[in-house]
């Protein structure tokens, strides 16, 4: 005789291990399917209403897999008031699965079991004496309202009083819903009630629920018409914006790209903008620092005039005060890179220029990084004029002195990004010189991110470049460099450039006969590299000579090469 799957569960269930219980209630599905819709509604439900008192972790398993139960169920409300016993927990994991396990059933609900079952338990958590109860109740308005018939009056008055009683909490709660609640309600009831709740909720006492009235607005503000926003959204928005405390002006600042979006470029522009710039002003470093990082999610909902009148001067300030946070001086750096691309050449080239040298001088090694890596945006909108002596200076002076191994790695790589934008003779005239530091730097990393980088130059520069100059300098730098890791660097480079065959022997014939092992080998390795891509038949003696050699490693990878 097949064990009754209840009975299994009911074994598992009278354990002392939390994880017995939570995996036994995890294969409620699986018993639903045995056990078959009748038996699920008079056996099972039963049952697993007699398990409220469980752990925490049992009954978030069990709030989870309540909402999966609907399709097991002729009449999934059934599993209503379950659910209703778990959203009233004081645990918030638990009342919030809950939560999430009622919106998923009402779905599939027709709407008599809305009106009938799912309002009044809303009600009924909303009249609850413990704020968790009323927290579930707020959360759930959204997804009661919509078919809730009569009433949805009834509703509203509710939600709106629950928007304002004592508990800081619900507020919150109600607050967090607000965005939800008004993709629901009708527009005039929108307007009517929910934005002037909106607008005491926005001067709340407690700033956690000011701070929440920014995501809301957010959303509220995408349902309205531009005079709508105007007239209702935008008053509440600079009032937030504009707020005593540093927390809710630090999240007005980072959801400011998300505001401008949503209320459009002509209020951003004419309204939302000066509310801004204070911000890029305030007095936190946090909230200076995280308005500059919005800034660059900002400037296509700005005209061009006002980036250039009202929002660089004030970035301008930023960068030549030495005394910020290097955090906000970082920011700086980073929104000069976009911020270039808005302004235009002739402005860019007067105005940026000066910033980025005085930014690639700066003593924090975060600024300068953050600069250097946005050469290559600044040289495809200012041009030829960027590389200005001091800056090429500086970035000379970068590659060749700074302690930090990758912020020389930055400028390695910012040299062909550049190259990327301005072409091969910026490179040959301004940056060559500085690209190929990497050939003889101490650092690994910074010597593999120059071979790397090799690959991509050489799609940028002429082949008569690659074998009049680079293949030069490598020759020189190969006979004059005592150190044997510069002379591996230069022959994993000669792997990463496509020149006539007859052009390698001088530096490979030297190679082999390096008294350094680990040169032949990185020599035998990179000749097997350009076989696929060249004819290296005429290695072919050298390679034997080297698959003798004296040091196992040579002689295998020699006649990997040969084969």
């Amino acid at each position: 005789m097949e064990p009754n799957p209840l009975d299994l569960l009911r074994e598992e269930m009278s354990t002392d291990e939390v994880y017995v219980k939570v995996n036994a209630i995890h294969r409620i599905q699986i018993i639903a399917t045995i056990l078959g819709p009748e038996k699920v509604q008079s056996q099972l439900l039963p049952y697993l209403s007699t398990l409220t008192n469980e752990e925490d972790e049992v009954l978030f398993a069990l709030a989870q897999e309540l909402g999966n139960l609907s399709s097991f169920l002729p009449n999934p409300s059934v599993l209503l008031p379950l659910l209703e016993t778990l959203a009233m927990m004081d645990e918030t994991v638990v009342r919030e699965q809950a939560v999430r396990s009622i919106k998923t059933i009402a779905e599939v609900l027709p709407d008599s079991d809305i009106i009938n079952l799912l309002v009044p338990s809303v009600l009924k958590l909303s009249a609850a004496e413990n704020f968790s109860s009323r927290i579930s109740a707020v959360t759930l308005f959204g997804a009661a309202y919509p078919r809730s018939g009569n009433f949805k009056e009834k509703l509203r008055q509710k939600f709106l009083e629950l928007s304002h009683e004592d508990t800081p909490m619900v507020r919150r709660a109600a607050v967090i819903e607000m965005g939800i609640f008004a993709k629901v309600i009708e527009k005039p009831f929108l307007i009517s009630e929910l934005i002037p709740d909106l607008r005491q909720l926005a001067q709340d006492e407690q700033d956690q629920v000011r701070t929440l009235c920014v995501d809301s607005m957010i959303e509220v503000a995408k349902l309205l018409s531009k005079e709508e926003n105007k007239l209702h959204a935008l008053p509440i928005i600079l009032l937030v914006g504009e707020d005593k405390s540093w927390r809710v002006r630090y999240h007005f600042a980072q959801k400011f790209p998300q505001l401008a979006e949503s209320l459009g470029k002509e209020i951003t522009e004419n309204s939302l903008i000066q509310t801004f710039v204070q911000l890029l002003r305030d007095v936190e470093a946090d909230v200076k620092s995280i308005a500059l990082h919005s800034l660059k999610g900002t400037m296509n909902s700005i005209n061009r005039e006002k980036i250039q009148n009202l929002v660089f001067p004030t970035v301008e300030a930023i960068s030549s005060d030495l005394s910020l946070n290097p955090k906000v001086r970082k920011n700086c750096a980073e929104v000069i890179s976009e911020m270039v691309q808005y302004v235009g050449r002739e402005f860019a080239s007067a105005k940026i220029t000066p910033i980025v040298l005085v930014l690639l001088n700066d003593e924090s090694f975060e600024v300068k990084m953050k600069m250097v890596e946005g050469l290559g945006n600044l040289a495809a909108a200012i041009g030829i004029e960027l590389l200005s002596p001091p800056i090429v200076n500086q970035m000379t002076t970068l590659v060749r002195e700074s302690p930090q191994w990758r912020l020389r790695q930055a400028v390695i790589k910012s040299c062909v990004d550049i190259t990327r934008h301005l072409g091969e003779e910026a490179f040959i005239r301004h940056l060559q010189q500085i690209y190929v530091a990497f050939l003889t730097d101490p650092v690994n990393d910074v010597r593999e991110a120059g071979i790397e980088e090799l690959n991509t130059l050489t799609t940028i520069m002429t082949p008569e470049w690659t074998v009049a100059e680079f293949l030069t300098k490598l020759e020189e730098i190969y006979h004059n460099q005592a150190n044997c890791i510069a002379r591996v660097t230069i022959i994993k480079a000669m792997g990463s450039i496509y020149v006539n065959s007859d052009q390698y022997v001088p530096i490979f014939n030297e190679a082999a006969r390096d008294k350094v092992a680990n040169v032949r080998l990185v020599l035998c390795k990179t000749i097997k590299k350009l076989s696929t891509k060249i004819d290296v038949s005429q290695f072919r003696n050298l390679l034997q000579d080297l698959s003798r050699d004296p040091d196992k490693d040579v002689k295998y990878y020699a006649q990997q090469a040969l084969r």
